[in-house]
């Protein structure tokens, strides 16, 4: 039987000069465009001074290598130029999300503890932020930084949203971080010639990695909307790659269903030359994919375009990418199919071990983990977790997965999953099955357990966010739907107004946050309505 462990492409020969800063500079004659902004283009070749000018605004605020410097800014050349000014000095740039519909630019309470967390010399942000102690530059200086660049040991922290945790801070070397943007540029097959269009946040390792350094890599345009934009009008993302000719574009699965439920008579569009809509950051979902591919058929979207996809930030971002034109068959596992994720890209290996750490046999389910050149440097000042998740020279994720023929299929968290009667579930799983009854808002069901003192066992939670009040007999639905499709009986239902769920700055559900919400308990009032939160008989 063969192990559960696939090797990617060879690694880059001759790669030690690989640099982030040289990089950048190698574009000072490329004329073109890069970033297209609403009001304002980006080109390449405008990079490299606008991070001078901005390194010069940070070495008056007394900021030198090694230095932490918070970047609050949303998508915008202001981002780029304080991101990459940061490491012109060599110190490391710390994307802070930015709200994703508030106008107010004030520094939320979860970036303070993030500035605190990471020691912060100076905040780049709007002049109208408050800096709560922080020193706040707002703009670049007019003239540019003169000493030669710096390269420091770390280019960026990236905080992971905390869907699973406390958000931790992996610190990324610059030459991780431009090799994991050639590797995903690589595996995509992109080039100068390609459109891409994209509304996801910098401050997101995928909008920062996965769009910004992966297109400066390939050389092409990328049109970018704000995250507000997108979420008030979904529309706005489709209509925008149906003007510039997008051939490329990237979300999360929740975005592709927030399309399908939101846009219901599109309007004329030209998708035909989409080649690549990566759906990754989240479970993919097929049921979406299939929805989704067929909704947008008869505007030239071709079936296969939607690709699965995984990374995450301790990586740098990707591991395993979808080819191109044929997707990999779904695994059957449990009664589900679940969607493939690709093979590794360049320089990676991808092993599914079990809980003593050995590879386990291909086609087992198992933990999955990463070795190769674009693995984090550790998390920011935390021994402790650094040690747990980085073993022999292996990132142990955290994610489930099993290897079959050479691709990897992801099932879930390792710590989220529900034990039931003996039985595994995956919370992914149970909140699919309850959406299709409920129709809650995007990312509106958490199924989680908690240990019931009554029974001495653990109890199956689902809580259900409604948009208006919840119809007679909605409990008794959901709990049988979950029944006879997954075989399993939810111990207790609760239906809460929209919004009502903890979520992180990217959307995700904090999951942990929802368990002690209903352990202690204080989850927020049902919705108006017919009394419909109870427990199983």
């Amino acid at each position: 039987m063969a192990r559960a462990h696939v090797v990617g492409p060879s690694a880059l020969e001759n790669d030690a000069d690989v640099s982030l800063l040289r990089w950048l500079q190698a574009r000072q004659g490329d004329e073109r465009p890069w970033l297209v902004f609403e009001q304002h283009t980006l080109r390449f070749c405008d990079v490299a001074p606008l991070a001078r000018r901005w390194a010069q605004t940070l070495a008056e605020a007394g900021v030198t290598a090694g230095d932490r410097v918070a970047i609050f800014f949303p998508n915008s050349p202001d981002f780029v130029g304080a991101f990459f000014g940061s490491q012109w000095l060599g110190a490391t740039a710390v994307p802070v999300p930015w709200p994703a519909t508030s106008l107010a630019a004030d520094l939320p309470a979860g970036a303070k503890l993030l500035l605190e967390t990471c020691r912060a010399k100076v905040v780049c942000g709007p002049e109208r932020v408050e800096g709560h102690g922080w020193a706040v530059r707002s703009k670049p200086a007019d003239e540019p930084w003169a000493g030669a660049p710096v390269e420091g040991a770390a280019a960026f922290i990236q905080f992971s949203s905390g869907s699973t945790g406390r958000p931790r801070g992996a610190v990324i070397s610059p030459r991780a971080a431009v090799l994991s943007a050639l590797a995903m540029a690589e595996g995509l097959g992109l080039t100068q010639d390609d459109v891409g269009v994209s509304w996801l946040p910098f401050f997101h390792d995928m909008g920062l990695v996965g769009v910004m350094l992966s297109s400066l890599a390939a050389g092409f345009p990328v049109h970018v909307l704000q995250p507000g934009e997108f979420l008030l009008r979904p529309s706005r993302w489709l209509e925008l790659c149906s003007k510039v000719r997008a051939t490329m574009t990237v979300a999360p699965n929740f975005a592709y269903e927030l399309v399908l439920r939101r846009v219901r008579a599109p309007k004329e569009l030209e998708l035909s030359r989409l080649r690549s809509m990566l759906n990754g950051s989240e479970p993919v979902h097929r049921a979406t994919i299939e929805r989704f591919e067929a909704a947008f058929a008869p505007f030239g979207l071709r079936k296969g375009a939607v690709l699965p996809v995984y990374g995450l930030a301790e990586n740098v971002l990707g591991v395993t990418f979808q080819a191109q034109g044929a997707p990999d068959a779904d695994l059957p596992l449990d009664g589900r199919l679940v969607p493939s994720v690709g093979a590794p890209l360049r320089g990676l290996e991808v092993a599914v071990r079990d809980e003593a750490g050995a590879v386990v046999d291909e086609g087992r389910e198992g933990e999955v983990t990463v070795r190769g050149p674009t693995l984090m440097s550790g998390y920011f000042d935390d021994a402790e977790s650094t040690a747990k998740a980085l073993r022999d020279g292996w990132l142990y994720t955290g994610d489930r997965g099993v290897l079959r023929g050479g691709r990897l299929h992801l099932t879930g968290r390792e710590k989220e999953l529900i034990i039931k009667m003996g039985r595994k579930f995956h919370p992914a799983d149970i909140e699919r099955v309850v959406a299709e009854v409920a129709d809650p808002p995007p990312n509106g069901v958490v199924a989680f357990s908690v240990d019931d003192a009554a029974t001495n066992q653990e109890a199956l939670v689902v809580v259900v966010e409604q948009r208006r009040a919840s119809e007679t007999g909605l409990v008794d639905r959901i709990r049988g739907k979950v029944s006879a499709e997954l075989g399993v009986m939810v111990d207790r239902i609760e239906l809460v107004g929209a919004g009502a769920l903890p979520r992180t700055t990217s959307g995700k559900l904090r999951r942990k946050e929802c368990t002690a919400r209903y352990a202690k308990p204080s989850l927020p009032a049902p919705v108006a309505g017919p009394a419909e939160t109870r427990s199983a008989p």
